[in-house]
């Protein structure tokens, strides 16, 4: 298996990461998410962005993925510290995702792409995942503008 992720995942770059939100680092996605719409959040680290948009799909549900499970014991308890029980946390590898084809409505990534091993692999997987029509979002800059 290639290198999946090339940082850490240690307090500090988690903490870094988790000022992350939907609002501040997927504005893009937002006018195109629908209340029932299930999600996919690659790479969702401390979870602030997965939380955030499972908060805009009351009716559906999203799904946070990472390569290890370091960070998902924090990204669940910010979920129920929020009161949000629409979302759920998992391991699983950008270069071969652990769902079936056409799952999800949208797959996004924010700041994945530019640390795995193999970028157009995991397009392929992000692509393959989401349903037709859907929508593959990725974000690899962190500046706002």
């Amino acid at each position: 298996m290639p290198q999946v992720y090339t940082t850490d995942h240690s307090k500090s770059v988690l903490q870094t990461h988790s000022w992350r939100t939907a609002q501040n680092s997927a504005p893009h996605l937002i006018p195109h998410i629908q209340p029932t719409h299930k999600i996919l959040d690659v790479g969702c680290g401390p979870g602030s962005i997965s939380v955030s948009l499972a908060k805009l799909v009351p009716g559906g549900s999203v799904t946070g993925v990472e390569y290890v499970s370091d960070p998902l014991s924090g990204a669940r308890a910010l979920a129920q510290a929020e009161g949000v029980t629409n979302i759920t946390f998992q391991e699983g590898d950008i270069h071969a995702l652990p769902f079936e084809d056409g799952s999800f409505d949208i797959v996004h990534a924010h700041q994945v792409l530019q640390h795995i091993a193999d970028p157009v692999l995991a397009l392929r997987e992000m692509r393959r995942v989401v349903k037709r029509g859907g929508i593959v979002s990725c974000r690899e800059s962190a500046v706002l503008t």
